[in-house]
């Protein structure tokens, strides 16, 4: 009885090291004193259940292993705030952590030492040896306590916080490895193979180094499931400050009748480096601008905010946008330590006159529809791009609409949109979709635009982000004459058109 005593303690001590380590890594629920007399309790039904199972079969872990493991699992999901995967997966981790440190460091410690000291005379099971096997589970515990609680902890917490509490996914993996120890010690029990056996040391050496390289491969992989899953949560954060810079309301101005305006961005991935932007300079010009910035992803995003700022900030009324970029493009070489660049393209429409002032710098040909229902590229002159040079002075140019006019602008991830065959999307075939859909209003000519390219890209991955802008100029702005010479410098009359 007294060995049955022993060994039932014995084992019964490496689930109290597993919930020592589950205690000191999850978030209380109730005061200490609770938590204590919980435990406790716990405690006595566990070495309950392992006394009552070893004084039936001595060599039976079933309970000493999987039992005490349950139990460790059973009493957190009481005890403690954090989700119940959470509590789980740190459970099965303890007793994971429990089984290898005993089988690697006391089960086979006690196998040299004890047979080298002649605590083993007849059995493992020996009443000096069983004492001696306790001070070593003893001293290994509290060394492994000590660098958990020192160098672990902290990690399985960030860990922790970086999915959300939501641990399920890695339960399986941490489930199989504790029954799997249980198994492994069944088969080794069933053939013979004892702490006084030979085979002993190299089977259990080996079993554990397995699962040390198994634990550390399914933390490894909660961590960069972790940072994977952060990262998507940063940067689905970052998707949806970006799209809320943009203007994505439409209709965008619905109690102005003299234009109709609609834009959409598609960003090859989380975030983009593309943007548009359109907004009232005053109450009789309209302004918008397309750009596109060098690479793609969080710094182009994050460069695609600083240019977008800046061009609109220094767009003022009767301000020549040559100017404007020219200013910009000054600004934005002060702080581009990384070397990007901004192509970028914006015009000022004239509600009144129709005049259409635009500066382009490095930016795509835009297209125009005129009262004939074509769509055919405007060929204009395009400065250098933005950020690439500083001293570089933009030129300002000016075409005439009139009413019915449609003005279509966008980024080369249109035409350069590539197929499965590598061939490029261009701006033949962009042209000729315009034309065929040129008698639908803005709202309706864009998504046709984005069919079309997904019709021809197939299922090719998305390489560059998609950017389209368009604008019809549907009536003349009605305009007191004194309004018109406080901004242009002539005498009031009388109301015009």
């Amino acid at each position: 009885m007294v060995s049955i005593a022993l060994w039932s303690f014995a084992v019964f001590m490496a689930s109290v090291f597993a919930g020592l380590l589950t205690g000191i890594t999850l978030t209380p629920k109730y005061k200490g004193s609770i938590r204590a007399i919980v435990w406790t309790l716990g405690a006595i039904v566990g070495y309950i259940m392992a006394f009552v199972s070893y004084s039936v079969n001595l060599y039976n872990d079933a309970v000493g292993i999987l039992g005490l493991s349950a139990l460790v699992c059973i009493v957190p999901q009481f005890l403690y705030r954090d989700s119940w995967s959470t509590k789980l997966s740190i459970s099965l981790m303890a007793c994971l952590i429990a089984n290898v440190s005993t089988f690697m460091f006391c089960g086979t410690t006690d196998t040299f030492l004890g047979t080298a000291l002649g605590l083993i005379q007849e059995s493992p099971y020996d009443t000096p040896n069983l004492i001696f096997f306790i001070l070593i589970k003893i001293l290994v515990y509290v060394v492994f306590s000590i660098l958990y609680a020192r160098f672990l902890k902290k990690t399985i917490h960030r860990t922790i916080e970086a999915v959300g509490g939501k641990m399920a996914v890695f339960l399986p993996a941490l489930f199989i490895s504790v029954v799997g120890f249980y198994f492994i010690n069944l088969v080794s029990n069933g053939v013979g193979i004892y702490p006084n056996t030979p085979w002993f040391f190299l089977l259990y050496i080996t079993v554990c180094v397995i699962f040390v390289v198994e634990f550390w491969m399914i933390f490894y992989s909660i961590n960069q499931s972790a940072k994977t899953i952060k990262t998507t949560a940063e940067l689905n954060v970052a998707t949806n400050i970006q799209q809320s810079m943009l203007p994505c309301i439409f209709p965008a101005f619905p109690e102005r009748e003299e234009f109709d305006v609609f834009a959409a961005m598609e960003p090859a991935r989380e975030v983009g480096g593309d943007f548009y932007d359109f907004f009232m300079v005053d109450e009789r010009h309209l302004a918008v601008v397309a750009a596109d910035v060098s690479g793609k992803g969080v710094p182009a995003a994050l460069f695609m905010v600083i240019g977008k700022t800046l061009i609109k900030d220094h767009t003022q009324p009767g301000r020549d946008l040559g100017e404007v970029f020219t200013e910009v493009n000054n600004l934005l070489c002060e702080s581009n330590s990384e070397g990007m660049f901004i192509t970028a393209f914006e015009g000022v429409l004239d509600l009144v006159t129709g005049e259409f002032r635009f500066v382009n710098a490095g930016h795509e040909i835009p297209f125009l529809c005129k009262k004939n229902g074509v769509f055919e590229p405007y060929k204009i002159q395009a400065g250098f791009v933005l950020a690439g040079m500083e001293g570089i002075r933009y030129k300002c140019g000016s075409m005439q609409l009139e009413v019915g006019d449609k003005f279509f602008q966008y980024t080369d991830g249109v035409t350069e949109a590539t197929n499965k065959d590598n061939e490029l999307y261009g701006m033949e075939r962009l042209g000729k979709v315009l034309c065929a859909n040129a008698a639908l209003p803005p709202s309706e000519l864009l998504p046709a635009v984005k069919e079309d390219i997904d019709a021809f890209v197939g299922g090719a991955e998305q390489f560059d982000d998609i950017t389209m802008l368009c604008f019809e100029y549907r009536k003349r702005m009605e305009v007191c004459k004194e309004i018109l010479s406080q901004q242009e410098g002539v005498q009031p009359t009388s109301l015009v058109r």
